[in-house]
């Protein structure tokens, strides 16, 4: 039997080397200032239908995002109604897609992201601030890292891979602007990413290519 070691973790999640992740940005929920007298039953149907469009258009895997519930919170002030909220869209998606998914709660909710995972037989996270720490939007955002994988073994998950930035969009990176990017991709390694990921400054721009190059620099994998 092959183990992710053997295969690459991407190969054995997606079934190819470089798979194609479709993101669905979930409409604002209950608990969110966008989602005052929101429809659940057709938030729920939106996300599906995003995830059916994505399958047919080819994707490998699909990334789910509390994206709507602007401005976001920081990890340990996001509601459990988000937390539901998140788990039944991918409970749903997986009884109605073939496709892996992953979920991503916002803002830096590595734990909440791992429950939704746990519960709705997701196969992975992703996690914007693994290791060290940023001046996001929503303020001083610490690395996940050691809290998050205690839970995750807390929760009987440890298969479920972890996705993590290595140098985070949106926000500012002065607390560590004295350590090269490579330097803190190995930081993101070393604390037990499984894939490291290089991002745009905002959502939707597209990555420098010498982010990418450091990043690779940095991985021992």
């Amino acid at each position: 039997m092959e183990t992710r070691a053997d295969t690459g973790i991407l190969e054995t999640l997606f079934g190819v080397r470089k798979p194609v992740i479709g993101m669905i940005h979930v409409r604002p929920l209950p608990g969110s200032p966008r989602g005052r007298n929101c429809d659940l039953a057709a938030i729920y149907e939106h996300a599906l239908d995003e995830a059916r469009r994505l399958e047919d258009g080819g994707v490998d895997g699909l990334l789910m995002e509390n994206a709507g519930d602007i401005p976001f919170l920081k990890p340990d002030e996001i509601g459990f109604e988000t937390v539901a909220a998140m788990t039944v869209i991918g409970d749903r998606i997986r009884q109605a897609t073939r496709l892996p998914f992953g979920y991503n709660i916002v803002a830096n909710a590595a734990k909440a992201s791992l429950a939704c995972a746990r519960m709705s037989g997701a196969s992975f996270v992703r996690v914007n601030q693994w290791a060290n720490a940023y001046v996001a939007n929503e303020g001083i955002v610490e690395g996940a890292a050691a809290t998050a994988l205690r839970y995750r073994s807390l929760i009987d998950a440890d298969d479920i891979a972890v996705f993590a930035d290595v140098h985070v969009k949106h926000g500012s990176h002065a607390i560590v602007a004295d350590r090269e990017v490579a330097e803190q991709a190995r930081d993101v390694e070393f604390f037990g990413a499984d894939v490291l990921i290089a991002t745009g400054s905002r959502t939707g721009h597209a990555t420098e290519g010498t982010e990418v190059s450091e990043i690779r620099t940095g991985s021992e994998r």
